[in-house]
């Protein structure tokens, strides 16, 4: 393999709660019914734009716009003092870094919080390539952003792993061509252990997942 590609949420960092917490909050106030269940099989992987389109039919870009700011306003003020990476990943990428691995981050997430996360966190820097939610026509599970990456990257998809915790994502990257590593902090491992070929809680067992060809 040549390629590495992360997701961001649930895979960079650990944050699910503090989306769930955002949008329960969204919730109360525009009166739509949300729960944690709810919200693990429709919403984790999702582009805004299709989660609002999802709540409330068709909306025009302005509208999406003002909604995505207030729901990742509350987030951030939610996550901001305790962001984190995720266990292991910042050894992991220094790891593919000296392997000359190839490096993308593919996510559903807005502009605002990769620029949120990757620089409160120093992270950027680890990035060859960045595709966000503003990138795609069409969000996961639909293949297009891992495509992207991979084009980006110089590589064809097969030659990549893809790091996803939602089922959406995993099934994106599966319908790219990818090798995929499940992720299992939004989902238990059983869960997607079906659409995988390797799963990892966290990215401290770094150097077996080197080892999958």
């Amino acid at each position: 393999m040549k390629g590495a590609i992360f997701d961001m949420d649930g895979v960079v960092v650990d944050n699910h709660k503090y989306h769930f917490k955002a949008w329960m909050a969204f919730s109360e106030k525009y009166k739509f019914e949300l729960n944690s269940t709810i919200y693990r099989d429709k919403f984790n992987g999702k582009t805004n734009k299709d989660l609002f389109t999802m709540l409330f039919g068709d909306l025009n870009v302005e509208v999406i716009h003002k909604f995505s700011i207030e729901k990742e306003e509350i987030y951030q003020k939610l996550y901001a003092e305790d962001m984190k990476a995720h266990t292991g990943l910042i050894d992991f990428l220094e790891l593919l870094k000296r392997h000359r691995f190839k490096i993308a981050l593919g996510t559903s997430a807005p502009t605002s919080n990769v620029d949120f996360t990757l620089d409160r966190l120093k992270l950027r820097h680890y990035f060859d390539v960045i595709v966000d939610g503003s990138q795609v026509e069409r969000g996961k599970p639909d293949p297009q952003v891992y495509e992207l990456c991979a084009m980006k990257l110089g590589l064809q998809p097969k030659e990549c792993f893809v790091f996803e915790d939602s089922l959406a994502g995993l099934e994106s990257g599966e319908r790219a061509g990818c090798k995929i590593i499940g992720v299992a902090t939004s989902h238990e491992a059983y869960e997607l252990k079906p659409m995988t070929d390797f799963i990892i809680h966290d990215f401290t067992d770094a150097k077996s997942l080197l080892r999958i060809r």
